[in-house]
């Protein structure tokens, strides 16, 4: 049987250092997907085309990872996410927006406002709901504007479903807990599994994973009358995450010896930096 990681990777939710020791395991059997008009149109039919035409793909990422992946037989697919506190989260998009060399919407914005002006740019209807219950949606499976006929709640209960569901589901804010989390977890499919890592794309200088640029508290007064709002339409990722946090301190405390996987895990990432 051939196992394969799909790695849905939500935009400013360290995805980029996962991707790079994806690809330092994998090799050419990592596929870092970039082709989004097929991916949005297609999506599980162009993942099932993608693994039976290359039967070498072991990995694959993707910005717009779909919710449904049709069964393929002779493949057993494992699903992994990165959750972020959407507050922190926030103030990452902007960071990264301001400094990006791209003519979006987003990193055009970024550039012109300073944040307060941007988050509340960012909170209309008809600019894309980059901060807005964003993570819901992508766990959901629909990265896609918003229906007219379907809820943000029935969003929600897709996303929750899929955290019941999924148990690769990691949080950025303990990056490398997550890490010995997955390595242990997706063992049984990928023995030699190692995801030690040196941090890339980080936004704030000085930002290392598992530690927030700012605090929550700290963000929320940055935004002053905004903070009502934002906290509105984030309120279900919120609560998603919250209820990831649970579930991954109960994983992590059901691996048996697993301050000591930690800190081998950090022994790895030392070698693999380069740092003395």
């Amino acid at each position: 049987m051939r196992s394969v990681l799909l790695h849905g990777h939500i935009f400013k939710n360290a995805g980029t250092t996962l991707d790079w020791s994806l690809e330092r395991n994998f090799g050419g059997g990592f596929v870092d997907h970039r082709r989004d008009d097929v991916m949005r149109s297609q999506g599980g039919k162009h993942i099932a085309s993608l693994l039976l035409e290359d039967p070498s793909i072991m990995a694959i990422s993707s910005h717009h990872m779909p919710g449904n992946v049709p069964e393929i037989k002779g493949v057993r697919i494992q699903r992994i996410y990165l959750l972020r506190h959407p507050i922190r989260r926030i103030r990452s998009v902007y960071d990264f927006e301001r400094k990006q060399k791209a003519q979006t919407p987003g990193a055009v914005a970024a550039k012109k406002m300073d944040f307060q002006h941007y988050v509340e740019w960012r909170m209309q209807g008809n600019v894309a709901p980059t901060i807005r219950n964003f993570q819901s949606r992508y766990l959901a499976g629909v990265v896609l504007p918003l229906s007219e006929k379907t809820s943000e709640l029935a969003y929600f209960e897709l996303a929750f479903q899929a955290l019941e569901n999924i148990p690769s589901i990691g949080i950025v804010e303990h990056y490398d807990e997550s890490m010995v989390m997955l390595e242990v977890m997706l063992q049984p499919f990928f023995p030699d599994l190692d995801l030690s890592h040196v941090p890339q794309n980080v936004s704030r200088k000085g930002l290392g994973l598992g530690r927030a640029s700012r605090n929550v508290s700290g963000i929320l007064n940055d935004l002053g009358d905004l903070q009502e709002r934002v906290i509105q339409f984030n309120s279900f990722d919120l609560a998603l995450y919250e209820a990831a946090k649970e579930r991954f301190k109960a994983r992590t405390e059901s691996i048996g010896g697993f301050p000591d996987r930690l800190k081998e895990f950090r022994e790895r990432c030392r070698l693999v930096s380069g740092r003395k």
